[in-house]
């Protein structure tokens, strides 16, 4: 009787997708996607997406060494703290 979950889980999934509009005239066997219309971006709107997405990074990045540097700090301390 264990393995009944996955499909109850897949059946729901589908009778889901079944229901939304997004779905309409669309079968597995579509090459293209009918929902979703592609538009062409410029070089330049790409690379203005690219240059957010390094600074979100760079952002990121730094606050997770800053954060990680104030944890070995005060573990640090707190060695230092309890051997005295």
């Amino acid at each position: 009787m264990g393995g009944y979950g996955h499909n109850l889980s897949n059946l729901l999934k589908n009778s889901r997708r079944q229901e939304r509009k997004a779905y309409d005239g669309w079968t597995e066997s579509d090459e293209e996607s009918q929902g979703v219309k592609i538009e062409p971006v410029s070089e330049e709107i790409l690379q203005e997406i690219r240059d957010k997405l390094k600074k979100q990074r760079h952002g990121l990045l730094k606050r997770r060494f800053i954060g990680f540097g104030l944890v070995i700090s005060f573990i640090l301390a707190v060695i230092v703290y309890s051997t005295f």
